[in-house]
């Protein structure tokens, strides 16, 4: 009898043993079953595709990371010689809507050049995703720009169109546009700060 339970245990543990090795084999390739079910049942739902760099959620859409590689993409003018920058930078000012519905934006481009670090700024508009044009080195940037495309200007800056004296607008550009005339800091000694006025140039020419 104690030899018959000897025989027993013996054989229960051999298939113990046999048991565990099987599914040791057999773990990996169940991990492998499951994996490949699991990729198959994700085919089913639509997957996401890599965006566009140049596409947008917007038709009429322009950000700064946009307009960098629009500037790229066209060899714009206005990158020559970027590779012996300092900085090289795009700002986002704001947007406004045109009376047809255009999309007009407008796009600052920052570049630090030089052995003294000088800054140089641009500022350029685009109507939907085409550039219009631009004001090459301005003296200042802008802070805003309000929903009717009246451009605000920090504290201390005063900014108005050469001929008209007129606050600057982004949705009223035309093929005669005056320069933008800035003048940066306040009066000392009884000298009048200087006026700088920059001409604008169409992306056309």
């Amino acid at each position: 009898m104690n030899c018959n339970r000897c025989k027993l245990l013996l054989l229960f543990t051999g298939f113990r043993g046999f048991f565990r090795l099987l599914f040791q084999l057999l773990l990996p390739l169940l991990l492998l079953v499951r994996s490949v079910v699991g990729v198959q049942a994700d085919d089913s739902f639509p997957q996401q595709t890599p965006a566009n760099p140049l596409q947008t959620a917007s038709a009429d859409e322009v950000t700064a990371q946009w307009a960098e590689q629009y500037l790229q993409r066209t060899q714009s003018i206005l990158l020559d010689g970027s590779d012996s920058d300092h900085v090289m930078s795009l700002y986002y000012f704001g947007k406004a809507s045109g009376q047809a519905a255009e999309r007009y934006t407008l796009i600052g481009l920052e570049r630090v050049r030089g052995a003294e670090y000088h800054q140089f700024f641009t500022l350029l508009v685009f109507r939907d995703q085409t550039l219009l044009g631009y004001y090459r080195n301005v003296p200042s940037f802008p802070s805003a720009v309000n929903e009717d495309g009246r451009v605000r200007f920090p504290r201390g800056v005063n900014a108005v169109l050469q001929a008209t004296l007129n606050a600057w607008n982004i949705t009223q550009i035309h093929i005669g546009q005056e320069a933008l005339c800035q003048t940066v800091g306040q009066a000392s000694d009884g000298a009048e700060p200087q006026r700088t006025c920059v001409s604008w140039t169409p992306a056309s020419s």
